[in-house]
């Protein structure tokens, strides 16, 4: 049976994990940055691995593991011979799936690259196709790979499914240094393959170790049957949240050249606290939530705490990226080809999804808070019709405003922003949920605001030196200093989580 480990400690588990994943896809974008700039080479190169990372998101990320996650934890509290037998037969159903889809993309590569990027003609249209089909076996990668972490999460081991992905920026690390020269951008596409190779490979050793290596059972029962009607409204719910991203897409597509560079590299700076924090509280509380669905104290409790905790780390890091995003982005990107005006165009992108950074990270949390409670159809419907605002909102603040990629990241926010008030507003009516935690999270609001004289002075020390360990050191400082004054501040309050955290009495 699955170890009980605290929510804290596989936190900290799936955090430090995330965090090293993190780490190493920045130095794995500074490379990119550095060696191909951010010009119409990356900008294809994203376009391309656009498309099987938005259903790596749905299928791995998405919809199946979201599905199969909690069902799987469910049985497992019953019996593990069950839920073994659950696991073969889902996972006979994903493996012809991805095959299907795999061989899809194969086919019309040409198709999807003329509606995701209308905007590419000859040379790039055609290495833009080129690069998608070498690219597309890396859903059925890690597809698997997701569907081999769901079964470890279920057994409460969280630490390969999170640490994978350290493998997938090392393999394009080696392979954009080492092939560049000889293969070009097409080095990133092998690296891409390679890497999902290398994180399947690492889910299988801990199967082994601590669980089973499951083998798909072609047969489908009740059990599987209510699975994947659950997973349809998933897709469509997963499928909803990437439209709204390959809208983004679609319209940069039309921008000046080094748009969709931008989005992708100030995104970057976004994914790591919602990485290391948002996301991995939401894929701690996943299996716990959906064991507790039946304990409305239990459910309640985890997903508060879940939330209040996101608000405590979240706010703070997102004032700082706001106010000192700028360094960052030089520090990390500005190298190479990557120029004054790719560093510009980076912090404004990022500086409008900053403003949603929490607004991101509450949807992880409420989502799957949804999913728990075997719930699929209605932020379906809310994503249904937030996409449709989302839009609107982009071309209006895109072209309208004439806020070119950073109105599509604004426009990002605001939507995230819309879809959180319409989920949080019906969980409330689903399990008596009380909406105290959202005075906690205003009250973060204030107790970050110390934040952001330091991040904003930090910024002005950073740019009036010249020797990279001396702007090194200034971050360094800036970071530090910000993080003290902002727990003094909490300590001063007598903020009761964090009195809580260092084993002090409220």
């Amino acid at each position: 049976m699955p170890e009980n480990k605290s929510i804290g400690k596989s936190f900290i588990i799936v955090s430090l994990s995330i965090f090293s994943s993190r780490i190493f896809g920045l130095l794995r974008d500074v490379v990119i940055a550095s060696t191909f700039g951010a010009g119409i080479l990356t900008d294809i190169f994203f376009v391309a691995f656009r498309v099987p990372n938005m259903l790596r998101r749905i299928f791995a990320e998405g919809a199946f593991s979201s599905v199969f996650t909690p069902a799987f934890a469910r049985k497992l509290k019953g019996s593990e011979e069950d839920a073994r037998l659950f696991a073969g037969k889902f996972f006979s159903v994903l493996l012809v799936s991805l095959i299907i889809t795999v061989l899809f993309g194969e086919i019309f590569a040409p198709l999807i690259i003329k509606i995701i990027a209308p905007g590419f003609k000859g040379d790039a249209k055609v290495l833009a196709v080129s690069l998608t089909r070498e690219m597309f076996p890396y859903i059925l990668l890690v597809s698997l790979v997701a569907f081999f972490g769901g079964i470890l999460n279920g057994y409460e081991h969280f630490f390969a499914p999170a640490f994978s992905t350290v493998l997938f920026n090392i393999s394009l690390i080696v392979c954009a240094v080492s092939l560049k020269s000889v293969i070009s951008v097409h080095a990133l596409a092998l690296g891409v393959v390679l890497g999902g190779v290398l994180q399947l490979l690492l889910q299988v050793v801990f199967l082994k170790k601590v669980a089973f290596v499951p083998k798909p059972i072609f047969e489908i029962d009740d059990e599987v049957k209510k699975a994947l009607r659950n997973i349809i409204p998933g897709l469509f719910g997963f499928g909803v949240r990437q439209l709204s991203m390959l809208a983004d897409t679609v319209i940069a597509s039309f921008l000046y050249a080094g748009a969709i560079s931008y989005l992708y590299y100030a995104n970057r700076f976004v994914q790591l606290p919602l990485g290391i924090f948002a996301i991995g509280i939401s894929q701690v509380l996943l299996p716990r939530l959906a064991k507790n669905f039946d304990s409305e104290k239990g459910f309640k409790e985890n997903l508060v705490m879940g939330l209040i905790l996101c608000s405590m780390i979240i706010i703070p890091s997102m004032y700082g990226l706001i106010f000192f995003g700028k360094p960052l982005i030089d520090v990390v990107f500005h190298h190479g080809e990557f120029t004054w005006k790719d560093l510009n165009g980076t912090y404004y992108v990022l500086c409008g999804y900053g403003v949603g950074l929490l607004f991101y990270s509450f949807e992880k949390i409420v989502v799957n808070a949804f999913y728990s409670l075997d719930d699929y159809k209605y932020p379906v419907k809310v994503g249904a019709i937030t996409l449709v605002f989302n839009v609107v909102a982009n071309i209006i603040f895109c072209f309208v405003f004439g806020l070119g990629a950073a109105g599509l990241a604004f426009g990002t926010s605001l939507t995230s922003l819309l879809n959180v008030v319409f989920l949080v507003r019906e969980l409330e009516k689903r399990v008596s949920f009380k909406s105290a935690w959202i005075k906690d999270t205003f009250r973060y609001f204030l107790l970050s605001v110390p934040v952001i004289p330091v991040a904003f002075l930090g910024s002005i020390a950073y740019f009036h030196v010249s020797m990279t360990v001396l702007k090194v050191a200034v971050i360094v400082l800036t970071v530090v200093f910000a993080a003290l004054f902002y727990f003094a501040t909490l300590y001063t309050a007598k903020d009761r989580i964090l009195l809580k955290l260092i084993g002090r009495r409220v």
